[in-house]
């Protein structure tokens, strides 16, 4: 005989808790000898269904750690706490360190020493330049005094050679001086415009530095609450140990709020009909024996498959904690639980089994038993469950509800 695949605990619990429900439908049930199959007689009965699920606690909101920095630079981790350990708010997490930085810091501090000799090699280099143009400028101006001196004197009284030495071309002068006074504009020019180079340079490594500085003083993850430490995993499952290189920016752990705490619950969607906000929840502590009684405050929006391994979808919801109750007990992340939800408990009610329901469109339909014939009637549900649907109108008490439906021709 071959043996049958192995399934999840959960999806066997759930085809069981089915199955048991059917059995006990069948068992029940006024059995009819007509053609019609096994019925049931519609009747205002009690009406109570539970859901039982496993879960455990978590925190409503959880706060993202990262590696402190900015700007992806290098760290390696030098010490932690325990993955898993209470922290207060303020106290060190992990503590990392920056080689690199360290490194980039000094060769800043070397290269603005650097810049700032070559500034005032430049300054120094101008102002002898602008000297020796002031000397020969001083030199043309005399020059120029003593040609205009003689240009308008009796040349008659000198010697023809004495004036000829003394006296110079007036119009050379005074394009000399025009060219003195344009190359000193030109120094003056050139010495900014390096000086603008040299500064754009000592400012950029200034802005280095600042940022090493900066990247150096932010190597502590500071715990910004009080919360338990849960260190992350990288893709491949692995948690970053001492000494190993992280990047900043990078996840490296959550810190859930204590102060937030929630029952969470995942149950196979199938099970999740008539599940809502306001239900009330009796969790009992694994290990403990510990019982709350809680209301379900959030039901999750859509259903997904938790395992690869199985197609089963799966609805989550949570019952949150008050947080002097989850204080008084001790409760942390990750402790295991069981719940019982009360779906439905109400006194008296008409209801049907859902295996009796049949879609017809937009809405449902039930096959009645009459006279071994089967009829199909429209019906209007109200209250959903998982076993049992309440019928609003469309039937009467007394009707004799066919349980497993004829199956419809298609044409």
């Amino acid at each position: 005989m071959p043996r049958l695949r192995p399934r999840t605990a959960a999806a066997l619990a759930a085809y069981l808790s089915a199955y048991l429900a059917i059995l006990g439908l069948l068992s029940g049930c006024d059995r009819s000898a007509s053609s019609a199959g096994p019925a049931e007689t519609l009747a205002p009965r009690a009406w109570q269904e539970t859901l039982e699920a496993d879960g455990e606690i978590k925190a409503a909101a959880s706060t993202p750690l990262t590696v402190p920095g900015s700007g992806w630079t290098s760290r390696v981790l030098v010490d932690m706490v325990p993955d898993g350990s209470s922290v207060r708010k303020g106290e060190v997490v992990a503590r990392f360190d920056a080689p690199q930085a360290r490194s980039d810091l000094s060769q800043a501090d070397l290269e603005l020493l650097r810049k700032t000799l070559a500034e005032e090699a430049n300054r120094a280099s101008a102002a002898v330049e602008q000297g020796v143009l002031a000397g020969d400028r001083a030199k043309v101006e005399n020059d120029l005094a003593l040609s205009r001196r003689y240009a308008n004197v009796d040349l008659s009284v000198f010697a023809r050679n004495t004036i000829l030495d003394a006296l110079a071309d007036v119009g050379f002068l005074t394009q000399k001086r025009t060219y003195l006074d344009w190359k000193g504009g030109q120094v003056k020019a050139r010495t900014a415009a390096q000086d603008a180079v040299l500064r754009s340079q000592r400012d950029s490594v200034l802005q280095n530095a600042a940022q090493q500085r900066s990247s150096l003083a932010a190597l502590a993850l500071v715990a910004p609450h009080d919360g338990v430490f849960l260190q992350a995993a990288r893709w491949d499952g692995a948690k970053a140990q001492v000494g190993a290189p992280q990047m900043a920016g990078e996840p490296f752990g959550t810190l859930p709020d204590l102060d937030q705490l929630v029952a969470h619950f995942s149950v196979a969607e199938r099970q999740a009909d008539g599940l809502k906000p306001g239900l009330p929840v009796r969790v009992r502590l694994a290990g403990t024996g510990t019982e709350l009684d809680l209301v379900v405050t959030r039901v999750g929006s859509s259903a997904s498959i938790v395992s690869q391994e199985s197609p089963v979808k799966y609805s989550d919801f949570d019952a949150a904690i008050a947080t002097d109750q989850a204080r008084k007990l001790g409760l942390t992340p990750g402790q295991a639980l069981h719940g019982t939800v009360r779906l439905v408990s109400r006194a008296s009610a008409l209801t049907v089994p859902n295996i009796a329901l049949v879609q017809d469109g937009g809405a449902y339909a039930v096959y009645t038993d009459d006279g071994g014939r089967s009829v199909k009637r429209k019906v209007e549900l109200g209250q959903r469950g998982p076993v049992r649907s309440e019928i609003r109108s469309g039937l009467a008490p007394g009707a004799r509800v066919v349980l497993l439906p004829p199956k419809e021709s298609k044409s």
